[in-house]
């Protein structure tokens, strides 16, 4: 008698792990299934990414090869900027960026920056933009709410952020 308990309740457990097997795998099938949903036509976005690289690869001067008559700086024309989509910046005066300035004035005054990130944090909306300046350097000027917070050289902030380390 005490070993048809034993088998009873041997079985029992096996049904009741069986059945818990079954829903773990469930589980990780519907998970698979979602992730190669959102995953679809990753590939032809990689596809394009290396297609774009090779075309620039493409476009260099080849080794041994007479240099192009271009002009010596890097800035892209504006013909060329049209063509690849990039953003022409001129080279701003950092003291002329206030504290207050509002989004739009700055865009206006001083264009697209070179580089822009967003987020919310706390329910404020956060931008900063990086422009170049005429000294050379990166000015990184904060906003929040649509208004500009700070504006600081990116040599200043590097330096800065040295000094606070060390103390």
């Amino acid at each position: 008698m005490k070993l048809l308990g034993f088998l009873v309740v041997g079985f029992a457990c096996a049904a009741v792990t069986f059945g818990q097997a079954a829903v773990e795998y469930s589980v990780g099938a519907g998970a698979a299934t979602g992730a190669a949903a959102g995953a679809k036509g990753a590939g032809q976005a990689v596809g394009g990414v290396f297609g774009a690289l090779s075309r620039v690869a493409n476009q260099a001067p080849k080794p041994g090869a007479p240099p192009a008559a271009a002009s010596s700086t890097t800035a892209a024309t504006p013909a060329t900027a049209a063509k690849t989509g990039s953003v022409l910046t001129k080279p701003i005066d950092p003291s002329q960026v206030t504290v207050g300035m509002d989004r739009n004035e700055l865009l206006e005054r001083f264009g697209e920056p070179a580089t822009r990130t967003s987020q919310t944090r706390r329910s404020q909306m956060l931008d900063t933009f990086w422009y170049q300046t005429i000294t050379k350097d990166e000015l990184i000027v904060s906003l929040a709410d649509g208004k500009v917070v700070s504006a600081v050289l990116a040599s200043q902030r590097k330096r800065n952020s040295v000094a606070s380390a060390r103390k």
